[in-house]
């Protein structure tokens, strides 16, 4: 007889406050991540520089194409139209009226964030929420809690001592349980793919001894039209005549407004494994792992990124990776204690 763990509380704290933290001390550093690429134009500083939240597609009379500029940037339609901007709040493209980018470049909310609704009984901010065993096999991947991967990799912690796990996920049209040898499941090509705008249960359990270890984790499947939403923003940025490591940190900023953290770790990932020498593409990656709390990817990540920013003489970059890597400390020297807390 199958074991099928029931809904927790849905609003219980799922990370440490000082990785949840990264949210908002480095909100806006991964909006100024140009790294070694196009500079910012700095018509609109006050003084010194500040962080652009948004780039100029083209339309506008003074501000050239792909130039990156901050809220008090004055936009100035040529021709009385409109000017084509990537908002990096939204992580869309918007058509601009003339006035201050600031007040039309905002941030979704968290209703207009993909997975998110009134009639979600779900919070869809919550993470992975393991009990609070500290061996609890804690799913890792998919990162984060919502994609739109209908057939994801399944990946989670080991549990000392434990040869064998229990999948089970279950969630509108899905209900399937699987016993494994290994910490890794990719989506079994015999059972029904994950629905679009739906929010499913992944449950992991170990078994030690006669003992029962489990975590319970949601996975938040994106709308279609949402979805597509993200698929036409990024083809057009695509177009855009821009270096590849712009192009992944531009793909990056539509990814992590939609909370699409595990999409947004794959493509930087690709820009690493080319050895690119930018320090924002390390160091968003270490903001990603933050996000999705693996820890140990963080640090690596912002190890690799303070070390570029270093070589290229970026202190902006370094400042930001340096602050990621504390916040990264601080929460593995907390796990750390929480382990040795249990063990006593």
């Amino acid at each position: 007889m199958r074991t099928v763990l029931k809904s927790v509380n849905r609003t219980k704290k799922c990370i440490q406050f000082q990785v949840a933290a990264i949210a908002s001390i480095l909100l806006f550093s991964n909006l100024g991540a140009s790294g070694q690429n196009r500079p910012i134009t700095t018509q609109n500083l006050q003084s010194g520089r500040c962080e652009p939240i948004a780039k100029i597609i083209k339309g506008d009379r003074h501000w050239p194409s792909l130039s990156k500029v901050c809220k008090s940037a004055q936009i100035n339609p040529e021709s009385g139209g409109k000017v084509e901007v990537f908002c990096y709040l939204r992580g869309s493209i918007l058509q601009v009226s003339a006035g201050t980018i600031g007040a039309q470049c905002l941030p979704l909310s968290t209703r207009e964030r993909s997975g998110c609704s009134l009639q979600n009984e779900h919070n869809c901010i919550n993470i992975k929420s393991p009990n609070d065993d500290p061996d609890a096999p804690k799913l890792i991947t998919p990162y984060g809690v919502t994609s739109i991967n209908p057939r994801p990799v399944l990946s989670w912690a080991t549990t000392p001592g434990v040869s064998s796990y229990i999948v089970q996920v279950e969630g509108i049209g899905v209900s399937w349980s699987l016993s494994v040898q290994n910490t890794q499941l990719p989506y079994p090509k015999d059972q029904p793919a994950l629905q679009a705008g739906n929010v499913y249960d992944v449950n992991i359990i170990a078994k030690r001894g006669e003992k029962f270890i489990a975590s319970q984790s949601l996975l938040v499947l994106v709308s279609e039209d949402r979805s597509q939403q993200v698929a036409t923003t990024i083809k057009h940025l695509q177009t855009l005549q821009e270096s590849l490591d712009e192009l992944a940190i531009d793909i990056d900023a539509v990814y992590n407004a939609q909370g699409l953290i595990d999409e947004s770790i794959a493509v930087l990932s690709a820009r690493t494994k080319v050895s690119s020498q930018n320090p924002a593409i390390y160091r968003l990656l270490g903001e990603r792992y933050l996000q999705g709390d693996a820890l140990s990817a963080a640090s690596s990540a912002y190890k690799s990124a303070i070390a570029l920013a270093q070589k290229v003489n970026n202190p902006d970059e370094l400042a930001k990776a340096e602050t990621g890597a504390k916040i990264a400390a601080v929460a593995q020297s907390q796990l750390l204690a929480t382990r040795i807390k249990a063990a006593q």
